[in-house]
């Protein structure tokens, strides 16, 4: 099975890792690591939160 790169846009360059060089790069920093996923969790609820309600119906 052919193996799957995570794509990182720079300004100026194209970055291409499989997802075990990116949890070796996590490892050697783990603050990066809790702020990506802060910052995950607050735009996923961020976009939950602008999902248009269904009606109610009494």
């Amino acid at each position: 099975m052919a193996e799957q790169f995570i794509t990182i846009k720079l300004t100026k360059c194209l970055l291409f890792l499989t997802e075990d060089e990116v949890l070796s790069l996590l490892r050697a920093n783990p603050l990066i690591w809790e702020r990506a996923l802060r910052r995950g969790k607050f735009i996923r609820r961020a976009a939950k939160a602008r999902e248009p309600k269904g009606k109610i119906r009494a």
